[in-house]
């Protein structure tokens, strides 16, 4: 019989046919990347460059996965790792990868501390609200670092927050390796998954990003397990699986970037 992942307490939903409403109350935030100025792999990240697992393994690696409870979800779960409310802020951009590096943070046997987005986008953005990509935001947790939401509130874009002490402590909080992702590829973005990468996904005609953390067998394909930077009021407790979409374009991710290695503190 073929093994099909227990979807029961999730929101299934196909990106290929959403709507690209945003619910009322909700923003987003995300800006389509320039890939002039931020060429995929070119220079700053590295490229995805390890051998893609095949599709005739995902089964039974995703059954394995589930059966260990060793699925990224788990962690969380294990350690109340909750999803991130950006709660009216344009800085969904920043709260993916935040999220990514405390998830990692959580897989790699390190304290869960919750980190603050507003802490990279607000400097990135010289405070204001507005949207962003991913990459820029990976890229300053390389450079600088996330401070803890104990000293820079999540959604605080205030600049008297950027002193000599949070500058100090964010320093705790980096990112070391990093992978660029190639743009749709589901192959890549299920292959760091499966390795237990998470990974920061967006899509353009959603003007949204989101974090994808865990593989998942569906009835007649795959998919993947997100978790939204919209509290837990919208999918299951900010959660949903998007179902791939075999030949839509829109379906697949037009970013990726997934961290690899955090700084041990």
């Amino acid at each position: 019989m073929t093994f099909i992942s227990d979807t029961s307490r999730d929101l299934i939903l196909d990106p290929g046919e959403l709507a690209p409403e945003i619910p009322q109350g909700l923003s987003t935030g995300y800006e389509e990347r320039d890939w002039s100025a931020a060429p995929y792999g070119a220079g700053y990240a590295a490229p995805f460059d390890i051998q893609v697992i095949p599709r005739a393994e995902w089964r039974d690696r995703i059954k394995d996965m589930e059966a260990e409870k060793s699925r990224l979800t788990d962690f969380c779960d294990m350690e109340g790792l909750t999803v991130l409310d950006q709660n009216g802020t344009n800085y969904c951009w920043a709260n993916g990868p935040t999220h990514c590096v405390e998830i990692l943070r959580v897989y790699q046997g390190l304290p869960m501390v919750r980190l603050s987005p507003a802490s990279i986008a607000a400097p990135i953005k010289n405070y204001r609200n507005v949207g962003g990509w991913g990459e820029q935001a990976l890229k300053y947790i390389v450079d600088h670092g996330l401070c803890p939401q104990s000293m820079w509130p999540a959604n605080a874009i205030d600049r008297s927050l950027d002193n000599t002490t949070s500058r100090e402590a964010r320093q705790k909080f980096q990112v070391s390796e990093w992978w660029d992702l190639d743009p749709g590829n589901f192959d890549h973005l299920m292959t760091c998954l499966l390795l237990k990468i998470p990974v920061a996904v967006a899509y353009n005609w959603w003007r949204h990003l989101v974090m994808a953390l865990d593989p998942v067998a569906l009835d007649g394909g795959f998919g993947i397990r997100i978790h939204n930077s919209w509290g837990t009021r919208w999918g299951a407790n900010g959660t949903a699986v998007f179902r791939e979409g075999y030949g839509r374009n829109r379906a697949n991710p037009d970013e990726m970037i997934a961290p690899r290695v955090t700084t041990a503190s």
